[in-house]
């Protein structure tokens, strides 16, 4: 796991202010060279367009990356919640077809009551963090019923608990996928970072096409340590959501060593 001080680097207050500091630096060392023994004379505009021009060009090979990356977690989190949510319904229609072959009882009609409640939920209802007054009375049942000296009672509230745990293992699934569809906007957020760092350099780069001069220069060597700045701590953000997204999906091997 990432210490929690690393995770301040993701932060776009941080981020600016690193920055803007590193670029104050490289300000003073141009403003003055005596002392920071700093040479920008020999820097023409070949030169800067051709370094700004890589680190743009690295800028928007990240942008086009993550794009294709945004889609394909996108997609996989969705179509994993569509197939969670056709599972659970036909879960459902199994467990209701095994409670309309038993006998009316208070007990069968309280389970059919549940299930018929959670077949109300479309996709777009889930996850639910209340499932409704059905299922709290199920669960009163289901512990009176389990303690129950009558065996045939006892045993239906046993094959009942597997179908609806199953079916609540279902409902977890989908909320675990939702929360994954939820996490993906933040790499949204960091590919916004990585579009205004790219319109930067492009904008740098025109001027510095069309009026690069002495006066002008040290300017725009100021815009090239912001986004190199920038850059630099764009995928530093990457790496680390890419970490934390690895550590979530292995948290079982934590789990292993803890108990270890």
């Amino acid at each position: 796991m990432l210490p929690s001080a690393v995770f301040r680097l993701t932060k776009l207050s941080w981020q600016l202010g690193i920055s803007l500091a590193f670029t104050t630096g490289v300000g003073l060392c141009v403003i003055f060279p005596h002392q920071s023994h700093a040479n920008i004379s020999s820097l023409d505009q070949s030169t800067y367009i051709a370094a700004l021009g890589t680190v743009a060009t690295l800028v928007a090979l990240f942008c086009s990356l993550s794009i294709a990356w945004i889609l394909f977690i996108s997609q996989q989190a969705r179509a994993e919640r569509l197939l969670a949510y056709d599972t659970l319904k036909a879960r459902l229609l199994t467990t209701q077809q095994w409670l309309l072959s038993l006998p009316k009882t208070k007990e069968r009609e309280l389970c059919l009551s549940l299930a018929y409640e959670l077949d109300k939920h479309s996709l777009s209802d889930l996850p639910q963090t209340d499932l409704g007054p059905e299922y709290i009375h199920y669960c009163m049942s289901l512990d009176a019923g389990l303690q129950s000296d009558d065996p045939e009672r006892r045993t239906f509230f046993l094959i009942s608990s597997m179908h609806f745990g199953y079916i609540e293992g279902l409902l977890n699934r989908i909320g675990l996928v939702s929360i994954r569809q939820i996490v993906t906007h933040r790499f949204i957020s960091t590919l916004a970072k990585g579009f205004a760092l790219a319109g930067i350099s492009v904008f740098a780069l025109i001027i510095s096409i069309i009026w690069y001069n002495e006066t002008i220069r040290p300017i725009l060597i100021l815009a090239a340590a912001f986004v190199s700045t920038g850059s630099v701590l764009l995928l530093v953000e990457v790496w680390i959501d890419l970490r934390r997204s690895y550590d979530d999906d292995i948290d079982f091997i934590d789990s292993a060593e803890k108990e270890g």
